[in-house]
């Protein structure tokens, strides 16, 4: 699986539908897969919910709540229906528009157990062969549908509104200089909500491939204002992880408050290379998004793992000298909390296996005071060298203690650093059954 798509939050239970091959463990046969939760944390697996065809693959895009069923795809007198929009990646099967790239939809009328696939798609098209990844939300100021794509190659967000989900207008057109390293993927346009009641802030999502913090393929945000026709960035582009695994990063429609977000925990320099069988790829933990005040009187972003109870954790005291802090099963989630000096020698390490083959994954700090994970020894066979630690991390006072809220489940690792100033989503592949947390010096 790659991409996550269709996030919703309905009916109490939250959605995650996701670019899936149902045929392979590489890309290919692009379908949207589907999984279910009551908490976040513990999901079942459902059957494919938006299968490829001959003609055609199901690629990326976002699903939403037609209430008040303005789209006239609902049953009368009943809960409006659930609208999918997704890319039509027209095969060169095609018969009127091969490799084309254009938005489609589909509709649920039982809360998305079932779909059915919209008769006069695609609703829109610019007939073009990069032109994908709907994020579709309600902008109720303006009280239309705002669709929010992009043209890949040619770095630019597109901006459509529309009265009734399937006639789509024109809004506006956004680009920007600060990132045109590859191509543009999976925007998301958030509604952030002001802290003390004032005015709603918005937040650019987008992901780039090449061109991320860690290499590879990565995902970054921009501040700024929405009008309901055009988006403004007050800020520039920053990284939305550190870390070479959080790609195409979008939110949950349906969620007041806060937006949620989910990310493919992969990278596209090495995603088909992956050490798994028969499974490929999996999400980031879910994340808050919110806003507060930076030191140069802007704000910056601020994002909080969202973590299951259940998951054992552990408060460390982390000391400025060679010690073992614990011994862990690392066939079972673990959570480890505490803080880590930027003026420290010393390092925390998490060394996977026995004497024989111990394997380690570092929180460091570099010769700058910064903060890196480095993936570079963990690996139980050589895996993408290049790519082995995630972008510094600079704290705003040099010489302070950093919180650290690492949390590790098998090959996954999420760590939220400086009270969610920062987060790095790292794949390890450390094939040993145990941990041990230590800390040592970096000499």
């Amino acid at each position: 699986m790659n991409d996550p798509n269709g996030l919703i939050r309905h009916d109490g239970m939250w959605h995650a539908f996701f670019q899936n091959n149902p045929l392979g463990s590489t890309w290919g046969n692009m379908s949207w897969g589907h999984a279910v939760s009551h908490d976040l944390a513990n999901w079942t697996n459902l059957p494919v919910a938006l299968p490829f065809s001959e003609t055609e693959m199901i690629f990326s895009g976002s699903i939403v709540h037609d209430a008040e069923n303005t789209s006239g795809l609902g049953t009368p007198g009943a809960d409006g229906p659930l609208v999918a929009f997704y890319t039509s990646a027209f095969t060169q099967s095609h018969p009127t528009t091969p490799g084309i790239q254009a938005q489609s939809i589909a509709f649920s009328q039982d809360g998305g157990a079932t779909w059915t696939f919209y008769a006069d798609n695609p609703v829109l098209t610019r007939d073009s062969e990069n032109f994908r990844d709907p994020k579709v939300f309600f902008h109720r100021e303006s009280s239309r549908w705002i669709m929010v794509t992009v043209e890949a190659l040619d770095h630019s967000v597109h901006f459509h509104a529309s009265d009734d989900l399937l006639a789509w207008e024109p809004a506006s057109v956004f680009t920007h200089p600060g990132l045109d390293g590859g191509i543009w993927e999976c925007p998301d346009l958030l509604r952030v909500p002001s802290p003390d009641g004032g005015e709603d802030s918005w937040v650019l999502v987008l992901s780039t491939n090449p061109g991320g913090p860690a290499g590879g393929s990565g995902t970054y945000c921009l501040i700024g204002h929405f009008d309901g026709h055009r988006f403004r960035a007050k800020t520039p582009p920053q990284p939305l992880d550190l870390g070479p695994d959080c790609y195409a990063a979008v939110s949950f429609s349906g969620v007041e408050g806060d937006p949620v977000l989910l990310g493919w925990m992969n990278n596209w320099a090495y995603a088909e290379q992956t050490p798994t069988d028969p499974w490929r790829s999996a999400m980031t933990l879910p994340r808050t998004l919110h806003l507060e005040p930076a030191a140069d009187g802007t704000r910056q972003v601020v994002q909080h793992l969202v973590i299951p109870e259940e998951i054992r954790t552990l408060d460390l005291e982390v000391p400025a000298s060679s010690a073992v802090l614990a011994e862990l099963n690392a066939e079972e989630p673990f959570r480890l909390r505490g803080e880590l000096s930027t003026a420290s020698a010393h390092r925390l390490v998490l060394r996977f296996g026995d004497g024989a083959a111990e394997r380690d994954l570092v929180l460091a700090v570099d010769s700058g005071g910064r903060l890196v994970l480095d993936r570079s020894s963990v690996h139980e066979e050589p895996f993408a060298p290049e790519h082995t630690r995630s972008q510094p991390y600079a704290p705003a006072r040099a010489g302070d203690t950093v919180a650290f809220d690492l949390v590790v489940d098998r090959s996954c690792v999420d760590l939220e650093l400086d009270g969610g100033r920062a987060l790095i989503s790292q794949q390890i592949f450390p094939g040993a059954r145990t941990a041990t947390v230590l800390t040592e010096s970096a000499a």
